[in-house]
């Protein structure tokens, strides 16, 4: 199920502030799930699964965006997201069925990431870099939005099997809006409140990949990012769960860039993440040149495994925590010497 929600999201528009298709497809899931989702103010979706459980939920968080055009109108279009400027001139775009090239970026970058096109383009339209969409080549899959719609697929996927097994859980699906232009999304529905404050966040991200945390080597359980460290319980939690499962992971500081979890920490939640080393990340491909992003598949099955595994462990939270201080204790029982005061 998980690379059939891949290959099916991944074929869909979306930006910053125009993430209506991939929004409508996690609303349709979710209903046919029979777990009906919710909307907050923002145009977040909120995706309830509980059974047989009481307390705060885990929450796995993913954003519906990626950076991308929007028309202004004639042969201009802004660009909402983070790619060097020196990677447009030339690079080919599509905004629907009409295909250009960017021709130059014009005065005012970055304040405004303005762009001329080779064509007009009616104004309010959507567009994306012009790269194959989405296919499988020597175990890696490649498409345009990786980051981080392949997130989306991931917590749907985990829905569902979470569903169809009935675990005694709680567990909720969060999918955000605009988080390539600041987390906005995330700031919003944090603020709000829609969020129990006990809950514990997971971000899932595609992070780009590190020479410390390999393409191929395992889903991350990610520490921090490039602006703060994770709650400590949270990631103990996700990698016990691994351990556990039998489940390989790497561990890792992924400071490629910021996520969501910042955004929930300073807000004074309590969130980590996970995530996959993603590749031509953005798609900053070599050379100066637009390429697909492209994750593992064997990563991307190991994401979802993990996932499954920290809904189905949720209701053991404490417990497993808890067994960081024994473990401490343990390593204390063990000690041959006696510790005085010289």
């Amino acid at each position: 199920m998980l690379l059939d929600l891949a290959h099916r999201s991944l074929t869909l528009p979306t930006a910053p502030y125009h993430e209506h298709a991939v929004r409508d497809f996690v609303e349709a899931f979710a209903r046919q799930l029979g777990l009906p989702p919710e909307r907050d103010a923002a145009g977040n979706v909120i995706v309830k699964y509980r059974r047989g459980m009481t307390g705060t939920p885990l929450v796995f968080v993913a954003h519906m965006d990626h950076p991308g055009f929007v028309a202004l109108g004639g042969r201009r279009a802004e660009f909402l997201g983070g790619v060097p400027k020196e990677w447009f001139p030339g690079a080919r775009v599509k905004f629907g069925t009409v295909r250009t090239h960017v021709r130059r970026v014009a005065s005012g970058w970055p304040k405004r990431k303005v762009v001329e096109l080779a064509n007009a383009v009616p104004c309010g339209e959507l567009g994306m870099w012009d790269v194959p969409r989405c296919h499988v080549r020597a175990g890696k899959l490649h498409a345009l939005a990786i980051d981080d719609v392949l997130s989306v697929a991931v917590i749907l996927a985990t829905l569902a099997e979470v569903k169809r097994r009935q675990l005694t859980t709680h567990v909720w699906g969060v999918f955000t809006r605009a988080e390539e232009v600041g987390f906005h999304g995330a700031i919003e529905i944090a603020k709000a409140g829609k969020i129990p404050r006990g809950a514990v966040i997971v971000s899932l991200e595609m992070s780009r990949a590190r020479p410390w945390a390999k393409i191929g080597n395992g889903p991350v359980v990610r520490v921090g990012d490039r602006l703060t460290t994770f709650d400590a319980a949270g990631v103990y939690f996700l990698q016990e769960v691994a351990r556990r499962s039998a489940l390989p992971v790497q561990r890792c500081l992924m400071d490629g860039g910021a996520c969501e979890a910042t955004a929930f920490n300073g807000l004074g939640y309590r969130a980590c993440g996970l995530c996959l080393p993603l590749g031509n990340y953005h798609n900053i491909g070599a050379k100066r040149q637009i390429r697909a992003e492209y994750v593992s598949l064997r990563d991307l099955v190991g994401l979802g495994k993990l996932t499954v595994a920290a809904a189905r462990e949720w209701r053991n939270y404490p417990v497993i925590v808890a067994s960081l201080r024994k473990t401490v204790e343990r390593i204390r029982a063990n000690l041959t010497r006696e510790l005085k005061n010289i």
